[in-house]
C-alpha cells in the first residue's frame, strides 16, 4: 500500500518545485486546461461579491501565486500564509525575484493577454509583488491560523483547496472553517475551492492526503461558520494527478 502523505510532512517530503511543474506551471495541455478552467471560475466567483478591500488574506497558498495574480489588482495589501516552510520559501524567492526563483512570466502573460484590458504582464508582475506584504506560517487547525500572529481582522480570505488537505475528518473541516471565518470581519468575504470527493492528490511519485467532501458538505461548513452563500458552482473534470471528479467554487459573506 503506498503511502500517504500529510501533517508534517508537508516540511519534509512536499517538493514545490516538482508540484509547480507538475500541476500548474506545466506545458502539459491536461493541466495548461485545467489551470485555465481554475482561473476563469475564479475570476468569476471573485465577481460574485464584493470581492475589494483594503487587506486580503491568501491561507494555505501553497508554493503558488496563482490566485494572486487576479486579487492583486482588487487589494493593496495581500497577507500570504501557508503551513509548509518549503512552500514559504519558494514564494519569497519569487517576490524577492532571487535567482533561483520560480519563473511564473508565462502564466502571468497568459492572465493578462486573456483579459485584454492593456495591461502589461510586467506592470502585474511588478503589482503581486508590491501587493504581497507579508508571508507567514498558518495552520487551519489552531483557533488562530496565524499563531503567533494576530491581526485586525481581514476584509477577505481566500482558501485554495487547503482545507481539505489539513483535516483528519469532517468534524474537523468544520471547525478549521470556523477558525479561518473568525479571521474575516463582519461583511468580510470568503472565497474557498475544494477538489470534490478528492482523497488524495500526487507530487512526484509521492501521494499527499486529502479528506473527501462534496459541495453540500463545503457549504453546510461555511454556513454554520457564520457566513451566507452568494455563489456556489461546481465543473466536473479530471486529472491524472488527483482523483477528484470536479472542482467547487464558493464565495461567501461572513454575516
Amino acid at each position: 500500500m503506498a503511502t500517504v502523505y500529510r501533517g508534517d510532512a508537508y516540511n519534509t517530503d512536499f517538493e514545490s518545485t516538482t508540484f509547480l511543474k507538475s500541476c500548474v506551471l506545466s506545458d502539459v495541455e491536461e493541466m495548461q486546461r485545467l489551470n485555465a478552467l481554475h482561473s476563469d471560475m475564479f475570476k468569476q466567483t471573485l465577481n460574485t461579491c464584493d470581492f475589494t478591500g483594503p487587506r486580503l488574506l491568501e491561507i494555505g497558498g501553497g508554493p503558488n501565486i496563482a490566485n494572486v495574480i487576479h486579487t492583486c489588482t482588487r487589494f493593496p495589501e495581500i497577507i500570504f500564509s501557508d503551513y509548509s516552510e518549503n512552500c514559504r520559501q519558494a514564494v519569497e524567492k519569487w517576490v524577492k525575484n532571487t535567482q533561483d526563483a520560480v519563473d511564473w512570466s508565462h502564466f502571468i502573460k497568459s492572465v493578462c493577454e486573456k483579459e485584454g484590458n492593456g495591461n502589461t504582464w510586467e506592470d502585474r508582475q511588478s503589482l503581486i509583488r508590491k501587493s504581497i506584504r507579508e508571508i507567514i506560517h498558518c495552520d487551519v487547525l489552531k483557533s488562530n491560523p496565524l499563531e503567533p500572529k494576530v491581526y485586525e481582522p481581514f476584509d477577505a480570505i481566500v482558501a485554495s483547496y487547503c482545507v481539505q488537505c489539513a483535516c483528519p475528518d469532517k468534524d474537523s473541516f468544520k471547525e478549521a472553517v470556523k477558525n479561518i471565518v473568525n479571521l474575516l470581519k463582519p461583511e468580510g468575504a470568503l472565497i474557498m475551492t475544494t477538489g470534490l470527493n478528492q482523497t488524495f492528490y500526487r507530487v512526484g511519485e509521492k501521494q499527499f492526503y486529502s479528506l473527501k467532501v462534496d459541495q453540500t458538505f463545503v457549504k453546510t461548513a461555511i454556513v454554520e461558520a457564520g457566513c451566507h452563500i452568494v455563489s456556489a458552482e461546481d465543473r466536473s473534470c479530471h486529472s491524472a494527478l488527483a482523483d477528484y471528479t470536479g472542482l467547487s467554487f464558493l464565495s461567501a459573506i461572513k454575516q
